[in-house]
């Protein structure tokens, strides 16, 4: 009887040994795998870190590349007005031929003149100017930018059937401008006061199509909510 009970001691002894050794294994493995997980968090982290920090510099990246462009937008339409100064200097009678000369008014000083006054509010004053400075000067380098000024001073002044004749007149003459997408958007605008809704909408989705990565685009998409 001793003899069994030493033996079934033994062998409980061994069996609780035997489990020990396999839970400390078991810890230390979890342990290992805990330390891998945490290497990894900790990787994940520093990636994210990283990926924000390059986020941060292609956002302003491209803040600087908009700046850019407004310049070079600024710098064409300076350049602009000085070749109309030019074209309107070679095509005038020379004053030695003239009985009574009168003082020249040039484009860019008729231009100016338009958009300050759009820009002050004197909107039936700066259509006007446009009006005249297009008909006086039709085949400008400012041309397109006068009609979508003379559009924007209707439209801000109620008028706008002479607003939409203003912007379809940019669509229909200059369909490669790079006005079109907002001359498309402000024309929508435009017509639907006068009762072309599904017309607008049908110009609001070919600003969207056509010229997704622009604002216009997004204003395109709010002006479609409204008409739903």
């Amino acid at each position: 009887m001793k003899t069994w009970t030493k033996f079934i001691f033994m062998a409980g002894s061994g069996f609780l040994l035997s489990g020990c050794v396999a839970s400390e294994r078991d810890m230390s493995t979890l342990k290992l795998q805990l330390q891998e997980l945490n290497s990894t968090i900790v990787q994940m982290q520093a990636n994210q870190a990283e990926l924000a920090g390059k986020m941060d510099e292609l956002n302003h990246n491209l803040s600087v590349s908009n700046e850019n462009l407004s310049q070079v937008d600024n710098q064409f339409s300076q350049l602009s007005s000085k070749l109309d100064d030019l074209k309107a200097a070679i095509h005038a009678v020379p004053a030695a031929e003239t009985a009574q000369p009168a003082a020249a008014v040039l484009p860019s000083d008729l231009f100016a003149e338009a958009k300050t006054l759009l820009d002050k509010g004197a909107y039936d004053s700066a259509a006007t100017g446009f009006k005249l400075y297009i008909s006086k000067y039709p085949e400008s380098e400012n041309t397109e930018q006068a009609y979508m000024y003379m559009g924007d001073a209707y439209a801000q002044a109620g008028q706008t059937k002479s607003a939409a004749v203003a912007y379809a007149t940019i669509l229909q003459k200059f369909p490669k401008s790079k006005l079109i997408p907002a001359a498309r958007l402000k024309y929508a605008r435009s017509i639907v006061p006068l009762g072309k809704t599904d017309e607008a909408k049908k110009y609001l989705n070919s600003v969207v199509k056509d010229f997704p990565a622009t604002e216009e685009a997004k204003l395109a998409k709010t002006e479609l909510a409204k008409l739903k």
